[in-house]
């Protein structure tokens, strides 16, 4: 894979460290789809359902959009990014992970940084769906540890034609443990929060049996190990990050993959993507300011917003699609 010849995000002084671009990133306004688009379900083969959205294109390119931890289809990088897919054409797909947002009563089991069986199972129903079209996924930091274990073989028979990750954990023991440190209990705090009121809302909603006393102060780090490493069938929580770490399978990646991630995100270590084995089809870009998925620029990018993040993954997902047919 080639390097993107790319424009720096140039960050303005109101935004020029980590945390403020991480945080502006998140307030700042942005567009969302005039409609959610037209609705199916991704049957598991557990029984969890996966409930999916979809606006048709007119390309040979399906796109699929998969959120951060906490998150749902309605993030606004989520948004920003579908409305780009339309402007380029591409039939877009937006994945609620399982019980994420409006799925939340359609699992029982809880989604993890190592579902890449999931992913693997939409990508099966998009190939029957678009016969034909190549498919692009893209991960949101947890979801692009999801999708770079898919495409390093773990877990998942299923995977897509081409990979973007932006801001993704490659080490999730580290990455939960410096999520629980300094200011950045701020987003650790967050996160907690909102995983706690989904966890409550399915106990009293009869979707699990067991309840889980989740302290208030309790960190990412904390709920991994009383919910979601025995709610998942892992031994423990080291279990859990050991065996679903993107980090020891960047190596067998063997589609072509675009990743993303800022010298200066608060908690997902860039010495981990410096450190990594990765595969020759995947090509690293490092930019020195943006945070956590927010690459705020201080001059407007040539898709005439401040948005260094949707230009970047407009140059990934055009540049991806000459890979396509070059070779084809």
């Amino acid at each position: 894979m080639q390097n993107l010849e790319l424009i720096p995000c140039d960050a303005p002084f109101w935004a020029d460290s980590g945390h403020a671009q991480t945080l502006w990133g998140h307030f700042l306004k942005s567009p969302e789809l005039d409609s959610p688009g037209i609705n199916f379900e991704v049957i598991l083969p557990d029984g969890d359902k996966l409930l999916c959205f979809y606006h048709p294109g007119s390309s040979d390119t399906v796109v699929s959009l998969y959120h951060g931890l906490s998150g749902d289809m309605q993030a606004d990088y989520m948004q920003r990014t579908a409305i780009l897919c339309r402007q380029l054409g591409h039939t877009v797909v937006l994945v609620n992970h399982r019980g994420a947002g409006p799925g939340i009563t359609a699992a029982r089991h809880p989604y993890h940084s190592g579902r890449a069986e999931d992913v693997s199972e939409v990508i099966k129903v998009l190939r029957e769906k678009f016969p034909g079209k190549k498919q692009i996924s893209i991960g949101y930091s947890m979801s692009g540890c999801i999708v770079l274990c898919l495409g390093g073989g773990f877990r998942g028979e299923h995977k897509p034609d081409g990979i973007i990750t932006v801001n993704a954990p490659l080490n999730l023991g580290r990455g939960a443990r410096t999520l629980g440190s300094g200011l950045n209990r701020i987003y650790d705090a967050r996160f907690v929060h909102r995983l706690r009121q989904n966890i409550d809302f399915k106990y009293r909603s009869g979707l699990i049996e067991q309840t889980y006393h989740i302290p208030w102060w309790a960190t990412v780090h904390e709920l991994d190990r009383i919910y979601t490493a025995p709610a998942s069938g892992f031994r423990d929580r080291d279990d859990y990050y050991d065996s679903c770490s993107a980090i020891h399978y960047l190596h067998n990646v063997d589609v072509p993959t675009y990743m993303l991630t800022a010298a200066d995100d608060p908690f997902v270590i860039v010495q981990d993507y410096m450190d990594a084995n990765m595969s020759s089809n995947i090509s690293l870009h490092i930019e020195g300011r943006g945070g956590h998925l927010g690459y705020i620029s201080r001059s407007k990018t040539p898709l005439g917003s401040n948005r260094w993040l949707d230009y970047y993954l407009r140059e990934a997902i055009q540049n991806m699609s000459l890979e396509f047919t070059a070779g084809s």
